[in-house]
């Protein structure tokens, strides 16, 4: 099961990059671009096919892929012939449709993906919910492990404990498990929470101060849905409705986790023999492809293929989310650092125009070549300390 768990992700990764070069590739052929190569992966070619104008194939490294379009950049000798269908050469409009269409298609995937979970695995429709366990600190680096920096003490610590089962919030009863006692506890915007508890066969009630993380309030609680709630399908209509919610969720929920990173790499490279959690500071520890096709044959073992393939979906609907967002970023070589050129050129000739001056051309991108190395180098080193974290110090398990 294991070995099944990460061969699935490892395809569903490669499947997101096949499309996330399919929406370049589209784009591009659709307004007339001359694109020569089409490959997923790098390094030397394992299998290739020329059909029409474009070659396409496969390579040895699997951990990414490509779109060859020719006159990507002004720096690029552009055959005579090729000129009028080179994309520097294109409208800024066009430029920028197949600039962020790979972005875009991660969009896709993750709205798609989203919906495939709600409309085909049963939701928590009635029941409460229940504690799975408690936090010493509400953005420790793991679930049960010491206090680090400033991380406030979790607020349910030594009022909560596992197998509590919450039945209402404030005297909100909880009828739809964790999300639904999540959503009413960030509710109450000020003041205590009183959570009504059932433990051992009684009934008490127990107030809260939460303590305000990301924007958010949170009492350092991990759930669960509790033993007599009820699943059903929610149907196509709220899973549709869902599935546009869990991407806003994840969305603002990516960018939190952004802005942690840097904390976590400083816990990996300070302390690289800690234990790691699925819970990071940001609600999700950094983790690279390696480490999330572990968890994901973790998920493989521990709840069968159908739980397996639910958690799979979910994951690799977050990962394109997340990719999407972050390829967008205004760095090159990312999409987004040529969108912002591109931004940056149309915003200075219009400008110019206005003073009767002519369009200036190109920017100059050899000028911009030792930012280009330098976010490069960045990103390939976090790339390579976290793939080292999840080689030899592995986030635990977190379906035990």
């Amino acid at each position: 099961m294991m070995t099944l768990g990460v061969l699935a992700f490892v395809v569903a990764l490669l499947i997101s990059v096949m499309l996330h070069e399919a929406g370049h590739f589209v784009t591009a052929r659709l307004f007339g671009m001359k694109a020569t190569q089409f490959f997923v992966g790098f390094g030397p070619t394992l299998w290739s096919r020329r059909k029409g104008e474009t070659e396409y194939g496969v390579k040895a490294i699997p951990a990414g892929g490509f779109v060859k379009i020719v006159g990507m950049t002004p720096l690029e000798d552009v055959p005579a012939a090729d000129r009028p269908r080179a994309f520097i050469n294109k409208g800024g409009w066009q430029r920028f449709v197949v600039l962020v269409a790979g972005s875009t298609m991660h969009f896709v995937i993750a709205l798609v993906l989203f919906f495939v979970l709600l409309a085909a695995w049963p939701s928590v429709v009635k029941g409460p919910a229940q504690v799975a366990g408690v936090q010493d600190c509400v953005s420790a680096s793991s679930d049960t492990g010491a206090c680090t920096g400033n991380a406030p003490v979790a607020p349910a610590k030594g009022h909560l404990q596992k197998g509590d089962i919450v039945l209402a919030v404030n005297g909100m009863p909880v009828k739809h498990g964790g999300a639904q006692l999540v959503s009413l506890t960030r509710s109450v915007k000020a003041g205590p929470v009183t959570y009504t508890v059932q433990r051992a066969g009684h009934t008490k009630q127990i107030a809260l101060d939460p303590v305000v993380v990301d924007g958010q309030r949170r009492v350092g609680i991990l759930l669960d849905d509790a033993p007599n709630a009820t699943f059903a399908r929610v149907g196509v209509g709220g899973a549709f409705t869902g599935a546009f919610k869990s991407f806003g969720t994840v969305f603002v929920g990516s960018f939190a986790a952004l802005g942690h990173v840097p904390h976590e790499l400083g816990q990996i490279l300070s302390n690289p023999d800690a234990k790691r959690s699925a819970t990071g500071s940001g609600g999700a520890q950094v983790t690279s492809v390696v480490g999330v096709a572990h968890i994901a044959g973790q998920a493989f073992q521990a709840d069968g293929v159908s739980g397996g393939v639910a958690f799979l979906v979910g994951v690799v609907a977050s990962v394109n989310l997340f990719v999407g967002i972050f390829n967008l970023f205004p760095l090159l070589p990312l999409d987004g650092g040529h969108v912002a050129i591109l931004a940056y050129e149309k915003a200075r000739d219009r400008l110019r125009r206005r003073r009767g001056q002519p369009a200036a051309g190109p920017v100059d991108l050899t000028k911009l070549m030792p930012a280009t190395y330098a976010a490069l180098a960045l990103i390939v080193g976090m790339s390579v300390l976290v793939l080292y974290a999840d080689v030899v110090n592995p986030v635990a398990n977190p379906f035990q």
